[in-house]
């Protein structure tokens, strides 16, 4: 069957059903990182990898430092979403031959700068030729024990948030210059105020109705609510992708709590509500975002 007859989704199950079931992790392939066993009494440890491929996640005319710190932030923003706190990463390369050194040079610039804004360490990787550039970061890191937001644990009648903007990353180059919220991410998570996590790595269009779909619900947005990107209508804001911003689910019990104590300037939005029945309210827009075998 041709790649391009299935979605990114089904060929990710596809892919996952041929691995044996794995006996060494407390939550595996499908959320924003993979969870091991207890380390220890008090924390646990968390994985995840990504990797930004030429002309997919950047052209070769792009700032080389953006591009490397754009390989490393998408890692951290998982961590992000699961209120987990990186550590170490492992990088591996596929390096063109006619590429000058001295640009994959000014990359690994940008992603030991972009890891030590976060204090996260590099532990090796690999480096190998290819007919384009790649990066594939690998990483490791721990979030105290029962503290992980998953996907799949939202409720019905929970208020729907996303931080920041949305829409408008490609033309803006928002794709390559963007703050992983990582301790955005970690307050929700220490506060147990959010009920359901994830990033919006792919658009609302696309990454809301997995967390739906994790959690056995669907959704209601407004799209009055839905802070787009200035230049960006409310269709772009939802399908663009790339915005690297956290999506959130929390009890109304706590809605108070969270607006009085939110500790950053990070703007924060409620766009919706998680219901229960046979379909999601989208409010007339399609809800698209991207999916990378679709393209």
């Amino acid at each position: 069957m041709a790649t391009g007859r299935l979605t990114e989704d089904q060929w990710i199950r596809r892919w996952l059903a041929r691995w044996p079931k794995p006996h060494n992790l407390v939550l595996g392939a499908g959320d924003d990182c993979a969870i091991l066993a207890p380390a220890n009494a008090n924390s646990q440890v968390v994985l995840k990898t990504d990797a930004i491929v030429q002309d997919v996640h950047f052209v070769i005319s792009d700032t080389p430092h953006l591009i490397g710190a754009k390989a490393v932030n998408r890692v951290l923003s998982d961590f992000a979403a699961m209120g987990a706190a990186p550590q170490t990463l492992m990088v591996s390369v596929g390096i063109p031959k006619k590429l000058h050194p001295a640009f994959v040079e000014k990359c690994y610039r940008g992603m030991a700068k972009a890891a030590a804004k976060h204090q996260v360490t590099l532990a090796g990787g690999e480096t190998t030729r290819s007919k384009e550039l790649w990066f594939s970061v690998s990483g490791i890191g721990k979030v105290a024990k029962g503290r992980a937001v998953l996907r799949s644990t939202a409720k019905a009648g929970d208020l729907i948030f996303v931080t920041g903007t949305l829409g408008g990353s490609l033309t803006s180059k928002k794709h390559l210059n963007f703050t992983p919220r990582l301790p955005e991410g970690q307050w929700l998570a220490n506060n147990k105020l959010a009920t359901a996590m994830m990033d919006l790595s792919d658009g609302l269009g696309k990454d809301l109705p997995r967390l739906a779909t994790a959690s056995k619900l669907h959704f209601a947005i407004s799209a009055a609510q839905i802070p787009a990107t200035p230049g960006c209508d409310k269709s772009q804001a939802v399908n663009d992708g790339e915005d690297f911003e956290l999506l959130f689910t929390v009890s109304p019990k706590n809605l108070k709590t969270l607006t009085a104590k939110w500790p950053f300037k990070t703007k924060l939005t409620p766009i919706g509500i998680m219901v229960s029945g046979k379909q999601s309210d989208t409010d007339n827009i399609e809800f698209l975002g991207f999916d990378h075998l679709q393209r």
